[in-house]
């Protein structure tokens, strides 16, 4: 591929392609903190849409973004009944942890906990979310430490008018959900409020043949409330999130809570943003007998926790950006700060042919400081009306947390130790695609991609008996992580939409040539939607077996999910709607401490939406 670009770069004429117009033109913003068209990005980028987050048969975001290919959890498991330390996000299988390679942006600000890396996917009401933009490779060129494996970025919904909507539903498994937003503009204000309130009964972690006394259904509450004012160029918002989760036996629970205040200006040229958040997390752990009859508590954990940041970006020209960013976070009275300068700007070597060339200096101090240069540069080749090619090579890093240095965990029978020693993970990558849009309906991309990641972090099992097994967070050497994913989006008439994506990752230990754990070789989903008099969605994903530890001993099997939701409009403002989850009601294992874990089973639920606007 590198040599059909060049050959490219040679061969073809200086007048531009003009593509039919469609799919393609998808505006991204987070692959280059500026907005770009889909296939004009040197990074591969997907993008959900808010017909589609509201349309999906799931009641979480991070269920929603199971669609994109090589999105995963830690854990396979839904953030109904995760304990939030298993919410790190991976992409492409590069090295999923419960602190995740990957980082989440809400319009910019870091939604990674600070403590520890993980998401809460549940801190933002569903109204205030209007698309989601997953670009995959890492990215630490702009975004520094957490952005190794790449971004997702979560954007607000703007205000157009004045708007009220409540979306209220019941479901199996006593569960209940409310969704409120109201929004608006007046003169140069503008303004956005919105909240939600969720409970469920949850279920069985393990199958009927491996519970016993002490376990229960893991259940979680949760709330939440977004609000954010703007004046012009000016805005300040507040976001308040809290939960509560019972996880599965009655002295294992945990709770959490944040509270952010975010502020900052947007202007042609430049932009700036700052952002405060305390917040607690506190968890409970017990060792259950053997015979799953008698728990007795081990630890309470309850760790406050702050983070502090913000950024500086300037926009003189075109596609150039450059900027300063600082993230701040303190727990276990120990304080991390990571920042850094960047620069990135793309030069139009011809008509057909952007070069992308960007860089970036951090910092991190815990204990000690450390710095280094990450940079990526990348080429965009508009090669025909209907094909664009690219490729790019790219630097990136990520920080050991404050909850790997410091805070040991237990789950069964495993326990795991912190390591206040860890170094910083390191990865060097490169990629190389192609996307083909014979039509304004149809766009299709393959993309193949190879990554070296060095001292990944990973819980290195000490020693195994059957009543317990002894781990410890540590460096272990190296990993290669090599595959190829592919994505359609299909439009063949109005109202149908398709979209189907392939990722294929193979993710292995240098050394050892064992599989990095967590990690599906195969993945697939596919979604077929209908928009008429009924809305019709039916979706279904994929993945092979994975491996729950570093010795590749506890095998996790593969499995199919199947989902769907109906919409019915029964007057201009108000919609019903039913959905379900897992509809084929398939038990699949997430975790096998031992015993197995399970996913969540079949869950239906339905309700309706009320939405009026001026």
């Amino acid at each position: 591929m590198p040599l059909v670009i060049f050959l490219a770069l040679l061969v073809l004429p200086d007048d531009p392609p003009q593509p039919p117009k469609g799919l393609h033109q998808v505006v991204v913003v987070t692959a280059a903190r500026s907005a770009e068209e889909l296939t004009r990005a040197a990074s591969l980028a997907s993008v959900l849409s808010a017909t589609e987050l509201r349309e999906a048969p799931t009641l979480t975001l991070d269920d929603q973004l199971r669609q994109v290919p090589g999105f995963s959890l830690f854990r396979r498991t839904s953030s109904l009944v995760a304990h939030p330390t298993t919410q790190g996000v991976s992409l492409r299988g590069i090295g999923p942890s419960g602190a995740g390679r990957s980082l989440v942006l809400f319009d910019g600000i870091p939604l990674n906990d600070p403590l520890g890396g993980w998401v809460y996917w549940n801190r933002l009401p569903g109204e205030a979310v209007d698309s989601v933009e997953v670009v995959r490779g890492a990215a630490s060129q702009l975004y520094g430490s957490s952005a190794m494996g790449g971004t997702i970025q979560l954007l607000s919904r703007p205000p157009t008018g004045q708007e009220v909507s409540i979306e209220a539903q019941i479901g199996t498994r006593d569960t209940y959900d409310v969704d409120a937003a109201v929004s608006g503009r007046t003169g140069g204000w503008s303004y956005f409020a919105g909240g939600r309130a969720f409970t469920t009964s949850g279920f069985y972690l393990l199958s009927e043949r491996d519970r016993g006394l002490v376990d229960i259904p893991a259940r979680s509450q949760f709330q939440n409330f977004f609000g954010r004012a703007r004046y012009r160029d000016f805005h300040f918002g507040l976001n308040l999130f809290h939960e509560d989760r019972i996880n599965g036996t009655r002295l294992q629970n945990n709770n959490s809570h944040l509270e952010m205040l975010e502020l900052g200006m947007e202007r042609p040229k430049w932009k700036w943003n700052f952002y405060g958040q305390p917040g607690l997390f506190y968890s409970t752990f017990s060792s259950v007998a053997a015979d799953r009859r008698t728990e007795t508590l081990t630890e309470v954990q309850r760790t406050p926790t702050a983070a502090m940041g913000g950024s500086v970006i300037w926009q003189p020209r075109g596609r150039l950006v450059t900027g300063v960013d600082w993230r701040y976070a303190r727990a276990f009275t120990r304080n991390q700060n990571l920042a850094g300068l960047f620069l990135q700007d793309t030069f139009a070597l011809s008509p057909r042919v952007d070069l992308l060339l960007g860089g970036r200096v951090d910092a991190w101090q815990n204990r000690a400081t450390h710095g280094g240069f990450h940079p990526r540069a990348g080429l965009v080749v508009r090669a025909a009306e209907k094909v664009t090619l690219r490729a790019s090579a790219y630097s990136g890093f990520r920080a050991p947390t404050l909850n790997e240095l410091y805070r040991p965990f237990r789950a069964g029978i495993a326990l795991t130790l912190p390591n206040a020693d860890l170094r910083d993970e390191r990865l060097w990558g490169g990629e190389m695609g192609a996307d083909f849009y014979p039509s304004g309906s149809l766009l299709i991309r393959v993309n193949a991609f190879y990554n070296v990641l060095s001292d990944p972090v990973s819980n290195f099992t000490i020693s195994s008996s059957r009543t317990q097994i002894l781990r410890q967070r540590r460096n272990l050497g190296g990993a290669v992580i090599k595959g190829v994913e592919t994505e359609a989006q299909w439009r063949p008439r109005d109202g149908w939409r398709v979209r189907a994506s392939y990722l294929y990752s193979d993710a292995r230990v240098e050394d050892s040539s064992l599989r990095l754990p967590q990690t599906a070789r195969h993945q697939g989903s596919f979604s077929l939607a209908y928009a008429g008099p009924v809305t019709v969605v039916a979706e279904a994903r994929a993945a092979t077996y994975q491996f729950d530890n570093d010795l590749n001993t506890l095998v996790l099997g593969g499995y199919p999910l199947v989902g769907f939701s109906v919409r019915r409009p029964v007057s201009r403002q108000v919609e019903l709607f039913i959905s379900a989850e897992n509809l084929l009601g398939k038990a699949y294992a997430v975790a096998a401490t031992p015993p197995q874990q399970l996913g969540t089973p079949r869950m239906i639920h339905g309700g309706v939406q009320w939405r009026l606007a001026k």
